[in-house]
């Protein structure tokens, strides 16, 4: 439409379709708005006001008394704007605007701009390389939801739904990938989370496959960090949390020598630029690399840098890890569609436990103790069971513990669970000098890991020096 075609109230900032507004501490939010008003060539100006009101989208009644329609600052250089105040916690909403003239009957104002499917809730980013990007292939039901809405990298919110790294019209070409995106966990760790908490969820895809995590820290590289902040600032919603699965590009010995230091510098540049000190942050730890035979390198690095990760949960606050054993695999490193799932499955049970304050069970098992209890046996143990430590398997390539020290690995020939939170190996020989036990070991750990019972909650990966007799 040409300009001078246009008439009646035209809505330029403030709100688009689609759109999730981050909720304060009260559960509400406050949404600006602001644009132009136009009179047709044939209307008498006499007195002019634009009006908004904010409506439920399944109905036609105002949201409350305080959002039903109220005069916006009306310039006479053709210019308004308003603030809706106290938008609750909730959705799906509808804006509307008006033009009322000589203080006419507002039901027969002159037309304005509408927005529809609004919602009040929480934003969560996406954050990390190819696995929190999506790169599941197998088929899977995980269908969008109206309340599940995603800002997206044309630099519109619109319905979530896979793939959510779409590229098509980009305005963010820093984190384009260079093939098609398709399943990953976040559509349903969002459902989950809307029909828990009954308020819609946003998600701003702001991941790359093949990022290291310099390109998130912007001491260093940073691309991905500024990219990041052009997503935060565009969508004007705000950010509840993030969501952070990175790590196989820093795996080896030369990078992991920093990676402690650039998550840090990103997670507080993060909280700082989004004016959260306290930003949740749900980390996953590095599931399988498939390929390389026992005598690369890469086995070290994958047990090295999934302890990395261990350690950072403690290390800073608000970082919370999940354990994916389980999950298969598309290709060589890519979680399939199926893991993709039981990410957002853990994923949202920690958003619920740690950041909500539901009570649920949302810690996974970890071991916090290894100590030599005999020449021969090994006991480890454990935190985060609410039931009790659970594991069948037969001892051999698929045991999900090594054991070594100064003479190399140590053969494992039984073990027994002697308690709730106690795991016991049995080991075929001595221990000699210093050794080590090393949870989910190599780059292709077992999928069948210990769990808790009833949770199935899965262990860490860990690696911890043996407490000698």
């Amino acid at each position: 439409m040409k300009p001078e075609d246009q008439y009646g109230v035209i809505l330029e900032a403030g709100v688009s379709d689609w759109q999730i507004f981050q909720q304060d501490g009260s559960g509400k939010a406050s949404i600006p708005l602001a644009g132009r008003y136009v009179l047709n060539r044939d209307q008498n100006p006499g007195a002019i006001a634009v009006h908004v009101r904010l409506v439920r989208e399944e109905g036609y009644e105002a949201v409350s008394a305080g959002l039903n329609w109220q005069a916006a600052a009306t310039l006479p250089d053709g210019t308004w704007s308003a603030t809706l105040q106290d938008v609750p916690r909730g959705g799906l909403y509808r804006l509307e605007t008006c033009l009322q003239l000589d203080n006419g009957p507002i039901e027969w104002a002159i037309r304005g701009d509408m927005a529809h499917h609004l919602g009040v809730g929480d934003i969560w980013l996406i954050t990390g390389q190819s696995n929190a990007a999506g790169y599941g292939k197998t088929p899977v039901e995980d269908g969008p939801e109206l309340g599940v809405h995603a800002f997206t990298a044309d630099g519109r919110w619109k319905l979530a739904t896979h793939p959510l790294g779409d590229s098509t019209g980009t305005l963010y070409p820093p984190n384009r990938e260079n093939a098609n995106a398709s399943h990953s966990p976040w559509l349903a760790f969002a459902r989950r989370l809307k029909q828990a908490l009954g308020h819609p969820i946003g998600l701003i895809p702001a991941g790359l496959g093949g990022s290291p995590v310099s390109a998130w820290d912007r001491r260093t590289d940073g691309v991905l960090f500024n990219n990041m902040l052009r997503y935060i600032t565009d969508s004007e919603a705000g950010v509840k949390g993030a969501v952070w699965y990175q790590g196989e590009s820093d795996t080896a010995e030369n990078e992991r020598a920093v990676y402690k230091q650039r998550f840090s510098s990103f997670i507080g540049d993060l909280r700082k630029e989004t004016n959260r000190p306290g930003l949740p942050v749900i980390t996953v730890q590095l599931n399988r690399y498939v390929g390389e035979d026992l005598d690369k390198p890469a086995h070290a690095n994958w047990e090295a840098m999934r302890e990395i990760q261990r350690q950072l949960s403690h290390e800073l606050e608000n970082i919370h890890l999940i354990s994916i054993f389980e999950a298969g695999l598309s290709d060589g490193i890519h979680n399939d569609s199926s893991g993709n799932l039981l990410i957002a499955r853990r994923a949202a049970a920690v958003a619920l436990g740690a950041v909500h304050g539901h009570p649920i069970a949302w810690r996974h098992p970890e071991c916090v103790e290894a100590r030599q209890v005999n020449p021969d046996g090994v006991e480890l143990v454990f935190k985060n069971i609410e039931g009790r430590l659970h594991y069948e398997s037969r001892i051999g390539r698929e045991f999900p513990f090594a054991v070594r020290d100064a003479r190399g690995e140590v053969p494992v020939i039984g073990y027994t669970l002697p308690g709730r939170n106690r795991f016991h190996i049995t080991l075929g020989r001595p221990l000699a000098d210093s050794a080590t036990v090393t949870g989910a070991p190599t780059a292709n750990p077992p999928a069948c890991v210990p769990i808790d019972i009833p949770g199935y909650r899965s262990m860490l990966g860990f690696t911890l020096s043996i407490t000698r007799l």
